[in-house]
């Protein structure tokens, strides 16, 4: 018995998706069909009634599905394959948790509140936990124009049509475009693993390269020392995949390999930090302060190690722990305030946490 299509369902359950509103599901359907009975992970922002939950859980028989919305009644449309997480898509941290948490995602839909801002907050976060040759979607992208913009736009300095437009003139242009120009971190450091920029009434697709690596990874040391961690950022340079940005913790896989990181910058809420690096001939660069590149670019020089240390005149106030995963090695190292972490054999580092506590 042939299975119902993607529209017949959304209409058995009321979804503003289907033909008798919006009509996404047809144009979904093209995409999503090849993959249906597939083992995914599919996140949505926005529940609302629950509806698309329904057609999602009803169209992929085997997904894991993650809905997202700031409403905690929500809650109750959790089953045994729907999970429920109420965070607020204005808050990139609460975003990326789920990520961590939930990810890498195979499709992503965002339907969330249409604000502009929240639509490219959503995505410059979110995007990186896709998975390689996965499917991004932003929603009711209608409310970037005429009067509804001016309810929609928020803080937004340009819609998310401006930015996805800006997406696509890198895709486009490819060769004839110099990403290490470009302001925007997000576009400089992702916008070349789009494979297909998509646009349709109302909404956008964006497909993701089937070799593109995704960002995420389970933290390497999740307890209390993280949760009480004061803002830490750290900005890494990956082997193959340049400049990769995120709060507390980082590393870059591709089909289960972990990239080699070859230069770091870290900084906190505090300014309470300083580091250093261990190259790749074995020797340690000098403490730096926040903000500084320790590491090269561009050499394919992978570091071995790292050490950080709180300032000496917040030493008695604050306490640093950093633990590291390297190529080639099961576990987790770590050390605090100012032990390096390496490894006796020289294994290059691939993942980096970075927990700032008060003593």
């Amino acid at each position: 018995m042939a299975q119902p299509k993607l529209d017949a369902i959304g209409l058995k359950y009321g979804a503003d998706k289907a033909s008798t509103h919006h009509n996404y599901l047809n144009f979904y359907e093209l995409f999503f069909s090849p993959i249906r009975n597939n083992a995914l992970s599919i996140l949505e922002i926005g529940v609302l009634k629950g509806q698309s939950l329904s057609v999602w859980a009803e169209y992929f028989p085997k997904a894991r599905i993650v809905g997202v919305d700031i409403v905690p009644e929500s809650r109750r449309f959790a089953t045994d394959r729907i999970s429920i997480e109420i965070a607020d898509q204005s808050n990139a941290q609460q975003l990326r948790d789920i990520g961590v948490n939930h990810g890498p995602f195979h499709i992503i839909i965002e339907d969330g509140s249409h604000m502009c801002d929240h639509q490219i907050t959503s995505l410059r976060t979110l995007f990186p936990f896709l998975a390689a040759d996965g499917i991004y979607i932003v929603e009711d992208l209608q409310t970037n124009y005429g009067a509804l913009l001016n309810d929609y736009k928020g803080s937004a300095a340009i819609t998310c049509v401006d930015f996805l437009k800006s997406w696509l003139d890198i895709l486009v242009g490819d060769e004839q475009v110099d990403v290490s120009h470009i302001q925007d971190d997000f576009l400089r450091a992702h916008a070349r693993t789009a494979a297909q920029i998509l646009f349709y009434p109302h909404a956008c697709l964006i497909r993701k390269r089937s070799d593109a690596s995704a960002l995420y990874a389970r933290v390497l040391n999740d307890d209390s020392r993280r949760a009480a961690s004061k803002g830490i950022t750290i900005l890494a340079h990956f082997a193959f995949e340049g400049d990769l940005r995120r709060e507390g913790f980082i590393s870059c896989i591709n089909n289960d390999r972990s990239f080699e990181i070859q230069g770091i910058s870290i900084s906190s809420e505090l300014n309470a930090l300083e580091y250093r690096v261990q190259y790749q001939d074995g020797h340690w660069g000098d403490w730096v302060a926040e903000g500084v590149f320790a590491g090269t670019r561009g050499r394919s020089e992978a570091l071995k190690g790292v050490a950080a240390r709180v300032k000496a005149s917040l030493a008695k106030k604050f306490s640093v722990r950093t633990t590291c995963a390297f190529a080639g090695v099961k576990r987790p190292k770590e050390a605090v305030d100012g032990g390096a972490v390496t490894t006796e054999a020289g294994h290059a580092l691939t993942s980096i946490q970075i927990d700032l506590i008060s003593r």
